[in-house]
């Protein structure tokens, strides 16, 4: 037997204070090893729900722009193209031999009340003696330069030319083979016409 047995079997306390610190050691290794697991863990779960908190607003944020673009796209409507309005540059040229431009200003305080001649009359289109209409709206910036050219409140019935053009609030144009053969703008008159 070596000496060192012997020691250890003479002095049993010796022999256990070597294995309680190797055992101390041990359990300190296990516990750093541990913590560090748990550590590892507990880093994993946080990547994880702060992962799923940055997908849910990322979710949310996208679905509540959606419906903003849904609420807006449901407000646009398709344009389309009417055919029943034209510019004064191309009132004597419709292909038609015979037909009315009913001119007047959209924003004038009688408006409404010539938009609903203009409609009513539309409405005949299928009796047999129905002639083609058509509006000229003068509020449009195309249009005008020739609302009221000499301010004077005067229009000029005896144009023939685009460039004469000088209409008022109200005008009913009768046009034949691209010649102007009626120019009214009493509202009695228009409204007789247009029946």
């Amino acid at each position: 037997m070596s000496k060192k047995d012997k020691k250890r079997n003479e002095n049993p306390i010796m022999m256990d204070e070597k294995s309680n610190k190797k055992a101390k050691k041990l359990l300190n290794r296990n516990i750093k090893e541990t913590s560090e697991d748990e550590n590892l863990i507990r880093n994993f779960i946080i990547l994880i729900v702060v992962i799923a908190i940055i997908i849910g607003i990322v979710y949310f944020a996208s679905e509540a722009l959606h419906k903003e673009k849904k609420t807006t796209a449901e407000k646009d409507i398709p344009g389309s193209i009417n055919y029943n309005i034209v510019s004064v540059g191309t009132l004597l040229n419709r292909p038609y031999d015979e037909y009315y431009v009913l001119v007047y200003n959209s924003e004038a305080s009688e408006a409404p009340k010539y938009s609903t001649l203009y409609s009513m009359y539309l409405g005949n289109e299928d009796d047999d003696d129905f002639i083609k209409a058509y509006y000229c709206d003068l509020n449009e910036p195309i249009n005008a330069k020739y609302y009221n050219v000499g301010n004077d409140n005067k229009s000029n019935p005896k144009a023939k030319k685009i460039e004469d053009f000088d209409f008022g609030d109200l005008t009913l144009l009768r046009i034949k083979k691209g010649q102007i053969v009626e120019y009214i703008e009493d509202y009695t008159t228009i409204q007789e016409k247009l029946k």
